[in-house]
C-alpha cells in the first residue's frame, strides 16, 4: 500500500489526555460560561498552559512537529473556548430545550426519557421525530449525565455539563485525524498542510458542542476506517485490530445509522485483504466473526424497530412542510440543484454544502466584523475545495497506489450517498456537510499531496488555501460569542 506508518507516540495516550482535559474543564466551569468567576478562568488559564506544554514536550523537535504542535494546541483552545460560550440550548440540530416538553420529538427529550425511565421509548418511534436514530449518542448522554448529577446534585439542571462529552469525542476525532497523516506516506510539508486541513475546519469545533448524535457517529467512522488502514498494512493481519474495526463500524451505526456508509472503502481493503492472503481459511472465519459483532450492534434497533412496527430499515424522519413550508425544495430540473446562483436560491447543493460547512446554521451577516471575518473564511474554503478536486486528479497522473485508491472510493461513496439523499429529501436542512464530514479525510490527503505530486504553483495555492481557512476559522469561532450578546 505504500503506507509508512508513524509509530511514534500512542493514540491511547492522546484519548487518555482528552479524557483528562474534558473532566478539568467540566470541574473548572460546568461547561457553561454562566458558572464562570475570576478565579475558574485563572484556574482554566494555568491547566490549559500546562497542557500546552505537554502537547509541545510530545511532539518533539524540528518545524513541522512545533507547527503541528501549535495547530493542536490552537484546535484544542477552540473548541474548549466554543463550548463554554456555546450552551445546551445553542447552535444544536433537533435538540430543543432541556426540562421542557415537545411530545417526545428531540434529542433532548430522547436523552431526558432515557435518564429517567432507563429503558427504550415503546412506542411506534416515527411518531416521534429524533427517536428514529439509534440510541447509543442517547444512552452515553443520560449515564454520564445520571453520574454528574449525583455527584454533583446542584448542578442538577446545568445540561451545558453534556458538552464535555462532545468535547471528548471531538479531541479523540482530532487525535485520530492526526495519526491519519502518518499512513500516507507525505512529506513533513504534507503533513503539516494534510493536518491543518482538519485540525481547524469549522464543523469539528461545532461538533465539539454538539449534542447530537453526529460527532460520536463520526468519530466511529473515522476510527473504523483508521483502524483498516492499519490492520492491512499488518504482515500478520491482527485478529484484534479487525475486531476492533468491526466494533467501531458496529457502534458508530449505533449512534447513527449513515456512519456504516464508511464500510464501503473498508470492505475495499478487506476484499483485496482475502485475495491476497495465503491463510484464506482462517481469514474467512475472522471476517464471520466481524460480521457476528458489527451487524448486531449496527443494526440491532432497526430490527426492533421493524419487528415491532414494521418501520423499514432505512426510514429517515421528514421535517414537517406544513409548519414550516421554507424547509421544502419545489420540484425543478436536476442540474438547477448544481447550477442556479443568486442570493434568492437556498436549494443549490454545492453552494448550500459550502457554506454549512463553514458557518453550520448560524447567520453572521447582520454583525459586520463576524460577516467580513465569514466571508473570507467562505472564500478561503471554497478556493480550498476547489484545491482538493485538482489535486485529486494530479495525485492520480502522478500515482496510482492503494491508498489513492482507498481515498477516491472513500470520496465518491459519500458524495454519491449524499447527493442521492438531497434529492430523495428535497428540503434545504438536507444539504449540510455535517452529513459528509468523512470526506475531509480524503480532502486532507489529496491538499498533503499537493506538496510533492502536484505542480508547484498549485502547491502554494493549496497550502494557503488551507492556512487561510485554518486562520478565518480560528479567528471567527473565537469571536462567535459576540454574536449572541448581540442578539441577546
Amino acid at each position: 500500500m505504500e503506507m509508512k506508518i508513524n509509530t511514534k507516540g500512542k493514540l491511547w495516550v492522546d484519548i487518555a489526555a482528552s479524557a483528562v482535559w474534558c473532566l478539568f474543564v467540566l470541574i473548572v466551569t460546568g461547561c457553561s460560561f454562566a458558572l464562570m468567576n475570576p478565579v475558574r478562568i485563572i484556574i482554566l488559564i494555568l491547566g490549559f498552559a500546562g497542557f500546552s506544554y505537554l502537547i509541545l514536550k510530545n511532539e518533539g523537535a524540528g518545524k513541522e512537529a512545533r507547527i503541528t504542535a501549535v495547530v493542536t494546541i490552537l484546535a484544542i483552545g477552540v473548541r474548549t473556548l466554543y463550548v463554554l460560550y456555546t450552551g445546551a440550548g445553542q447552535r444544536q440540530h433537533d435538540v430543543a430545550e432541556f426540562d421542557a416538553y415537545y411530545g417526545l420529538n428531540y434529542h433532548s427529550e430522547y436523552i431526558e426519557y432515557l435518564l429517567e425511565n432507563h429503558r427504550l421509548l415503546n412506542e411506534d418511534i416515527r411518531e416521534h421525530y429524533q427517536f428514529y436514530h439509534p440510541p447509543l449518542t442517547h444512552i452515553a448522554s443520560a449515564v454520564f449525565f445520571g453520574i454528574y448529577r449525583k455527584i454533583a446534585p446542584s448542578y442538577a439542571h446545568n445540561w451545558d455539563a453534556l458538552q464535555s462529552l462532545s468535547l471528548f469525542y471531538s479531541l479523540v476525532t482530532l487525535a485520530i485525524l492526526k495519526k491519519f497523516t502518518g499512513l500516507w506516506n507525505l512529506s513533513p510539508k504534507g503533513k503539516t498542510v494534510a493536518y491543518l486541513t482538519v485540525a481547524l475546519l469549522p464543523q469539528f469545533i461545532y461538533f465539539a458542542g454538539a449534542l447530537n448524535n453526529d460527532p460520536l457517529a463520526v468519530l466511529f467512522a473515522v476510527a473504523s476506517l483508521y483502524l483498516a488502514l492499519v490492520w492491512y498494512n499488518d504482515e500478520k493481519k491482527s485478529f484484534l485490530k479487525l475486531m476492533g474495526m468491526s466494533l467501531c463500524i458496529g457502534l458508530g451505526m449505533m449512534a447513527k445509522l449513515s456512519a456504516g456508509l464508511i464500510a464501503v472503502p473498508i470492505a475495499f481493503i478487506m476484499i483485496k485483504a482475502f485475495f491476497e492472503s495465503k491463510t484464506k481459511l482462517r481469514m474467512f472465519f475472522e471476517y464471520v466473526a466481524f460480521l457476528i459483532v458489527c451487524a448486531p450492534l449496527g443494526l440491532w434497533y432497526q430490527v426492533r424497530n421493524y419487528i415491532l412496527w414494521k418501520v423499514p430499515f432505512t426510514f429517515v424522519a421528514r421535517p414537517d412542510v406544513v409548519e414550516n413550508p421554507q424547509f421544502l425544495v419545489a420540484p425543478m430540473p436536476f442540474w438547477n440543484r448544481f447550477l442556479a446562483f443568486g442570493d434568492d436560491v437556498d436549494y443549490n447543493i454545492i453552494t448550500e454544502t459550502l457554506y454549512s460547512a463553514c458557518f453550520d446554521d448560524e447567520y453572521y451577516r447582520d454583525y459586520m466584523p463576524l460577516a467580513l471575518i465569514g466571508y473570507f473564511l467562505l472564500a478561503a474554503f471554497t478556493v480550498l475545495v476547489i484545491t482538493m478536486v485538482l489535486n485529486f486528479i494530479f495525485t492520480w497522473i502522478k500515482e496510482r497506489s492503494m491508498m489513492n485508491l482507498v481515498m477516491t472510493i472513500l470520496l465518491v461513496s459519500q458524495l454519491a450517498s449524499y447527493v442521492i439523499f438531497c434529492f430523495d429529501y428535497p428540503y434545504t436542512c438536507t444539504m449540510a456537510f455535517r452529513y459528509i464530514v468523512p470526506t475531509i479525510v480524503a480532502g486532507a490527503y489529496y491538499s498533503g499531496k499537493s506538496m510533492d505530486k502536484a505542480p508547484h504553483l498549485m502547491g502554494l495555492i493549496t497550502k494557503g488555501a488551507v492556512y487561510a481557512v485554518a486562520i478565518f476559522s480560528f479567528i471567527l469561532y473565537c469571536l462567535a460569542w459576540l454574536l449572541d450578546f448581540r442578539t441577546a
